[in-house]
């Protein structure tokens, strides 16, 4: 009669001056108490532990102790198996590869399992010590973070409002070369121009930012910068023919590029930047 009992719980016996239903009781809110630590979320990693003990710690540990705390969806205890990759790999799926790691603190993994795990794209973590487990996610979270970021990059764009300084003026057709003042927001590389004045005329994408001879990536509110602009799609633009000094040039910003923003430069920007991001959707109608 043991064969569903949970490894690492706890077996009363009944003896004969015991009440079955004050035993049945115990029991009861032992394992109510024991579903509330092993509850899991909808979406998540797997975590597999030696021991029922473990595993609580390990769930604590990954709920309480890290920030931002990491979410499990399948728990389980002993040796890691095919059928256990299998589970997980269903995060793939969801749209969380992320989550399609199961993190594996003092159990050993079957050949099998790891062979699967290439197969379905999951990660096996595994550890004797909860922080090195930690550790380890923390890592791969850092590096995919950061390949999204750079893969993001060509779409996000940021927001800015720009002012053609008329007194430097060096170049007036492609590439346009002018110094400017950025009055709001972040002028970055790869920024796209326009002048919502004049029915969004693209002006061009911001090749290079330069301030006293060095070159930047990004220059913000109250800069004052030397930037070189390209267009490629109409490299006959001119200054001072289709646009002028009294015309300011804002950051081309689309849906797909406020995403971006929102999903991996979200903590670049500050909360002058984001009312900026709401001023522009209104003036390039993006819903």
């Amino acid at each position: 009669g043991l064969e569903k009992v949970m490894a690492g719980t706890p077996v009363m016996v009944v003896g004969p001056d015991d009440e079955v239903e004050d035993i049945k009781a115990e029991v009861m809110s032992d394992l109510t108490k024991l579903q509330d630590k092993l509850s899991t979320d909808k979406k998540g990693v797997m975590v597999q532990a030696s021991t029922l003990g473990a595993l609580e710690a390990l769930l604590q540990f990954l709920r309480e102790e890290t920030k931002p705390p990491i979410p499990v969806s399948a728990i389980g205890i002993g040796t890691i198996h095919k059928r256990d990759v299998t589970k997980i790999s269903i995060m793939n799926e969801k749209g969380c590869p992320e989550f399609a790691t199961i993190l594996a603190f003092d159990v050993p993994v079957e050949r099998e399992a790891r062979e699967q795990a290439e197969e379905l794209n999951v990660r096996i973590f595994t550890a004797d010590i909860i922080y090195h487990l930690f550790d380890q996610f923390t890592r791969f979270m850092e590096q995919l973070t950061e390949k999204r970021r750079e893969d993001a990059a060509a779409i996000a764009v940021f927001p800015s409002i720009i002012k053609i300084l008329p007194q430097h003026v060096f170049n007036t057709k492609d590439p346009i070369i002018v110094g400017v003042e950025v009055v709001e927001g972040i002028l970055k590389v790869g920024t796209p121009l326009c002048v919502p004045a004049l029915g969004g005329l693209h002006v061009g994408i911001v090749t290079s930012i330069e301030s006293n001879g060095r070159e930047q990536e990004t220059a913000r509110k109250g800069s004052s910068v030397a930037i070189k602009i390209v267009n490629e799609t109409n490299p006959t633009i001119t200054f001072g023919r289709q646009f002028d000094a009294s015309h300011s040039l804002y950051s081309t910003l689309s849906r797909a590029s406020i995403d971006a923003l929102k999903s991996h430069f979200k903590e670049k920007l500050e909360n002058e930047d984001w009312r900026l991001v709401v001023k522009l959707k209104k003036i390039f109608n993006i819903i």
